[in-house]
């Protein structure tokens, strides 16, 4: 493994906050699941905004405008019904666009449970054997399951980019990457990039709000944390890259939480810093108080935050999984 020490810092104001739920994932215990696919009235989706026009999309025209991107970014919140199925829908739309040439990528699938991905993916297992061997997030059934099945029917390739998130904790919680990979060594990324400044300020300012609160941690911690959180980045971005040098002219649809690459941070500056040639575009759930901003107005605050925008009410941001 190479660590590289130095990184070229980025704008600071591009990024104001993460979010939550990804921040907080390093030790998700898996569940059962089983759902049933998004249906095609698609009742709970929501509108996708161009970030720097203010332009309602559907699904089915951000697919269209993304037909020559290398990589299409969704930073979701994880707990979010509706994201959920506005994701599932742009998958299919997707699909139809690029006539098979797509793959999907998930945050939510380890490294390690490629093989057994694949394999029921291919249709050699079944689902019960995948998801006892899978390790598949709590809200599997409802959030991603949608998804995988569309994959599995259309043979679509689904990457499992993310680092098992036992080494992720390990590495937070000993701040070495050597106890990390006596253990998880093949399943690491091979370089290791820091985090921009920018980066590091917004997890930062995020874990000392959060201090007493929602998360019991002391302030000696958010660097390994933030560290754990990069790793993440780092091994996803080389996920997505080493799927996109072997298939040129695929698009690379990465599902993720909105902090891992809100304001082209995160997984996606690790990803430039792998591949600068390729076209990434960004979409990212944002949160709005309907009562004070109109969706136009929020989009406008927040169009430092990717190319296109999923505005979420407040009073839905976390409403959690539902069938």
């Amino acid at each position: 493994m190479v660590i590289i020490e130095t990184c070229n810092d980025v704008t600071a104001n591009l990024w104001k906050r993460l979010c939550l739920a990804a921040c907080a994932l390093f030790l998700a215990v898996p569940a059962a699941a089983g759902a049933s696919m998004v249906t095609e009235s698609r009742p709970g989706q929501l509108p996708i905004m161009d970030a720097e026009t203010g332009q309602v999309l559907t699904s089915q025209e951000l697919a269209a405008r993304e037909t020559d991107t290398d990589v299409l970014f969704l930073g979701e919140f994880h707990d979010n019904a509706s994201i959920h199925e506005t994701e599932a829908a742009l998958l299919q739309d997707l699909y139809k666009q690029k006539q098979g040439k797509l793959a999907l990528s998930l945050e939510m699938a380890e490294r390690d449970t490629q093989p057994v991905l694949d394999s029921y993916l291919a249709g050699k297992i079944r689902e019960d054997e995948y998801l006892a061997a899978g390790r598949p997030w709590p809200n599997y059934r409802d959030a991603y399951r949608p998804m995988v099945t569309f994959a599995r029917t259309q043979k679509i390739p689904v990457i499992a980019a993310n680092i098992p998130r036992k080494a992720a904790a390990v590495y937070a919680h000993t701040g070495s990457l050597r106890e990390a990979e006596e253990t998880w060594g093949a399943y690491m990324p091979q370089t290791v990039y820091p985090g921009s400044l920018a980066y590091e300020r917004a997890f930062t300012g995020t874990m000392m709000r959060l201090r007493g609160q929602a998360m019991p941690i002391s302030q000696d911690t958010i660097p390994r944390l933030f560290a754990a959180q990069c790793l993440k980045d780092n091994t996803m971005a080389e996920s997505i890259d080493r799927y996109a040098r072997a298939h040129g002219g695929h698009l690379v649809f990465h599902v993720t939480g909105a902090a891992h690459c809100e304001g082209w941070l995160g997984t996606v500056e690790q990803l430039h810093q792998r591949n600068p040639g390729l076209t990434i575009r960004v979409i990212t759930a944002v949160r709005y108080d309907p009562s004070r901003l109109s969706r136009s107005e929020a989009a406008a605050l927040c169009r430092d935050k990717g190319d296109y925008l999923i505005l979420v009410p407040e009073t839905m941001a976390d409403t959690g999984s539902r069938g």
